[in-house]
């Protein structure tokens, strides 16, 4: 527990504090050495830093706790202290995101109304202002539909194979947590931060995806090389995540209309907007509505869902504010 408990608070402090704690005779970049007063990183920081220390405890302890199933009392054992730091872990965590949430009142707001409309325009292939070469074209527009519908995020678009894409009367896009993989012969590997989960594709949608595998991919030479679905037309290879961003940078640079900040994760935003829009429509409860967007955008945790419904709540208090002040009828001031 003294442990744990050093852990959690080493996560409060700047880096520089603790490079500065470390014993002169191990070498260590100077400039990196700490010389001000004490102050604790932002809440929003120590959050993430527990969350990624969370994230790693858990993957690694569960090869561990596979690699006792021969040993069953051995293998409760371990269960028990691994459940039990989990379990403080994810608390101090939680703790984290609430107080930053209190201390931050919205995360970034997706792409207006206009802007989406405009987007879609812009990105069809047979659009005059499209912004790319008609060679990549049709890619690039599916890669931004499949943001654009699914909320996904980029590392999970670059990871997703033609084996997790199911092209039938259902169709679905399956996304995996695959580290380490073998098959990405990628440098930098995009990785799935998120839960595995399956995707219902839209008909349009689904067909666009079935042009791309079956037309577009084939006609690229060296994709027989590795199985992933989006790929550089250059030479074939899966497609970088500097790739990704830099074909939403092309988009907002040399398209009038659409804002500054368009980047990949601006469109999951954007998803996620709609999506509370959409529960309204339906009319789903609070409750339900949190599991709903849990399991499509990969969540483990409430919290992080808790946010875009503490923004639906807020946009639906003040929907009924304004049709208040509309039939609210106030007393003109006398004249004196």
């Amino acid at each position: 527990m003294p442990e744990l408990i050093d852990l959690v608070q080493s996560c409060g402090r700047p880096i520089s504090a603790l490079i500065n704690e470390i014993p002169s005779s191990v070498v260590v970049d100077t400039s990196m050495r700490y010389k001000g007063t004490f102050e604790p990183s932002q809440l929003e920081e120590k959050g993430k830093r527990l969350a990624t220390i969370l994230s790693f405890v858990e993957f690694e302890s569960s090869e561990v706790l596979l690699g006792l199933a021969a040993w069953p009392e051995r293998r409760d054992q371990y269960s028990a202290v691994r459940e039990h730091f989990i379990g403080i872990v994810r608390g101090y965590t939680r703790g984290a995101a609430r107080r930053y949430v209190r201390n931050h009142h919205d995360l970034p707001e997706g792409l207006s109304k206009e802007a989406v409309e405009r987007l879609r325009q812009v990105i069809d292939p047979n659009h005059p202002e499209n912004p790319f070469t008609s060679a990549v074209r049709f890619r690039n527009y599916v890669i931004v539909r499949l943001l654009l519908e699914l909320g996904m995020r980029r590392g999970e678009l670059l990871g997703i194979k033609l084996g997790d894409c199911a092209i039938n009367s259902a169709s679905t896009i399956t996304l995996h947590r695959r580290p380490d993989d073998p098959e990405d012969p990628r440098p930098y590997k995009p990785a799935t931060k998120t839960l595995p989960r399956k995707l219902r594709l839209s008909g349009e949608l689904a067909e666009l995806l079935y042009d791309l595998i079956m037309r577009d991919r084939r006609e690229i030479p060296g994709v027989h090389r590795h199985p992933f679905l989006i790929v550089s037309n250059q030479d074939g290879a899966a497609m970088s995540l500097s790739n990704i961003n830099k074909i939403l940078t092309d988009i907002r640079t040399r398209v009038p209309g659409l804002p500054v900040e368009l980047s990949p994760h601006l469109l999951r935003h954007t998803w996620n907007d709609e999506f509370s829009e959409e529960m309204d429509r339906k009319k789903v409860t609070p409750e339900m509505e949190l599991k709903y967007r849990m399991y499509l955008m990969g969540w483990r945790s409430e919290d992080t869902a808790a946010i875009y419904l503490r923004r639906t709540v807020r946009r639906r208090a003040n929907e009924v504010l304004a049709e208040m002040h509309g039939k609210l009828l106030l007393a003109p001031r006398s004249k004196e």
